[in-house]
């Protein structure tokens, strides 16, 4: 067999082998991978974010109990420095990086999932943006649920309520970034969620029919808008670098948009 083809089949098992480590077949990774938090499978109450109806009228979908399987999850956002080097190897955009440890901002989900595809090549692994259930299941008791009450409101009282919660959810919080770690580490040990960064996730904005009993009957995402975790979850349109401008679907917009990626097993 010849070498190239040797070769190619090695590379092709890397892929294969990156999803259980963080270089494979001995290979070292070219940047240090970063540090992350180990999370089991569990379950986590989840309410569906979108434009959801029973009867014709617009409602709320009831909590589901929902299972999540074992994950690694960054255990600090992805920072300037973090993204300035992707930015420096030309396969992210420069939306005015800048440098330190602060979390990097300003950054939509093409730009997120831009920097996973780059982080997954410098180390050999697969990483992603988290699923709205992984992230929720990493945020612990830090992220809150910004629907409204869980009766037939008409659109405006509807979206009224879900900006009053979003509100208390948020309470004296300022836009002001803080130090990597400076919001505190919750009980999973994961830092900074929680605070004024909402996160870009992989979840789509949906769309379906409810049953009496708050249950979903039928449902559709529409992965243009996607969900951003925080204090509240945001549905953001997936282009928007920064939301408190414009281009939040529901709800109270986030603070700053940024990222943190998980490492499948």
């Amino acid at each position: 067999m010849k070498k190239t083809a040797v070769l190619a089949g090695l590379a092709g098992l890397a892929g294969l082998a990156g999803l259980g480590g963080w270089a494979a077949l001995g290979s070292e990774p070219r940047i240090t991978p970063p540090e992350v938090v180990h999370l089991e499978a569990g379950e986590v109450r989840y309410r569906p974010l979108g434009n959801f109806s029973r009867n014709g009228k617009s409602a709320t979908p009831g909590l589901q109990t929902l299972r999540v399987g074992a994950f690694e999850i960054m255990k600090y956002q992805v920072s300037r420095n973090d993204y300035a080097a992707c930015v420096a190897d030309g396969a992210c955009i420069d939306v005015l990086t800048g440098a330190g440890n602060t979390a990097q901002t300003n950054v939509n989900w093409k730009d997120a999932t831009a920097y996973a595809l780059w982080l997954s090549r410098q180390t050999g692994a697969t990483w992603r943006l988290p699923t709205a259930l992984e992230w929720q299941r990493a945020a612990g008791e830090r992220q809150g649920d910004a629907a409204p009450d869980e009766t037939d409101l008409d659109p405006g009282e509807r979206m009224l309520a879900q900006y009053r919660r979003g509100v208390l959810l948020r309470g004296e919080s300022s836009p002001a970034l803080r130090p990597r770690g400076g919001f505190g580490v919750n009980s999973n040990g994961v830092a900074d969620l929680g605070g004024n960064v909402w996160e870009w996730t992989n979840g789509c904005m949906e769309s379906g029919e409810i049953h009496p009993d708050g249950s979903i009957e039928e449902r559709e995402p529409y992965c243009g808008v996607r969900i951003a975790g925080g204090r509240h979850q945001a549905a953001v349109i997936d282009f928007v670098r920064d939301a408190s401008v414009g281009g939040c679907a529901v709800g109270l917009p986030p603070d700053n948009l940024g990222f943190r990626l998980v490492h499948a097993l």
